[in-house]
C-alpha cells in the first residue's frame, strides 16, 4: 500500500481552486446585491419562484392523491365495500397470473373457469328469486271499488241521471222566476 504524494498535492490544489472560485463568486454576488438591491431582490425572487414552483406542484399533486386515497379507504370501510374491493383485486391478480403459459397459469385458469361457471349458475338462480319475489302491482287509491265493466256502466248511468235531474230543477226554477 503506497501513498502517492503527487495525487494528494493535485487534489489539494483542486480543492484550493474550488474554494477560491466559490469565495470569489460569493463576493461578486454580494457586490451585485449591494449595487442593485431592488433588481437583485427581484431576480432572486424569480429564481426562487422558478425553483420552488415544480416542488410545490409535486407536493400539491401528492397531497391530492393522498387525500383521495384516504377518502376512498374511509368510504370503503364505512360502506362495507372493502371486502369486495380486496376480493376483486385478488381475482385480477389471479387472472393476470392465469394468462401465463406455465403449470401455475394452467391451474389458475382452470380454477377461474370453475369459479366463473359456479358464479354464473348462482347468479341465474338469484335472478329467478328476484323475479319471483317482486311484489305485485297495486291499483291506485283513486279507483273505486267496483272494477267490473258492468258496475262502472251502472255508476255512469246513475251519475247521468243525477245530472239530468239537476238540470231540470234549475230550468224549472228559472221558468218560475220569470
Amino acid at each position: 500500500m503506497s501513498i502517492n504524494i503527487r495525487e494528494i498535492q493535485e487534489g489539494a490544489a483542486e480543492a484550493q481552486d474550488t474554494v477560491a472560485d466559490v469565495a470569489t463568486g460569493a463576493i461578486v454576488d454580494v457586490v451585485d446585491a449591494a449595487s442593485h438591491p431592488v433588481s437583485t431582490a427581484r431576480k432572486t425572487a424569480r429564481r426562487l419562484e422558478r425553483k420552488g414552483e415544480p416542488v410545490n406542484t409535486r407536493l400539491r399533486r401528492q397531497a391530492t392523491r393522498t387525500r383521495q386515497q384516504v377518502m376512498e379507504s374511509v368510504d370503503d370501510v364505512v360502506s362495507g365495500n372493502l371486502a369486495e374491493r380486496l376480493a376483486l383485486k385478488g381475482i385480477r391478480v389471479t387472472k393476470a397470473r392465469a394468462r401465463r403459459q406455465d403449470i401455475v397459469g394452467d391451474v389458475l385458469y382452470v380454477g377461474l373457469s370453475l369459479l366463473h361457471s359456479g358464479l354464473r349458475s348462482t347468479l341465474h338462480q338469484l335472478n329467478k328469486f328476484e323475479d319471483a319475489s317482486q311484489p305485485p302491482a297495486r291499483g291506485s287509491e283513486r279507483r273505486s271499488r267496483s272494477s267490473s265493466p258492468a258496475r262502472r256502466a251502472t255508476a255512469r248511468r246513475a251519475t247521468a241521471g243525477r245530472t239530468r235531474r239537476a238540470t231540470r230543477r234549475v230550468a224549472t226554477a228559472a221558468g218560475r222566476s220569470a
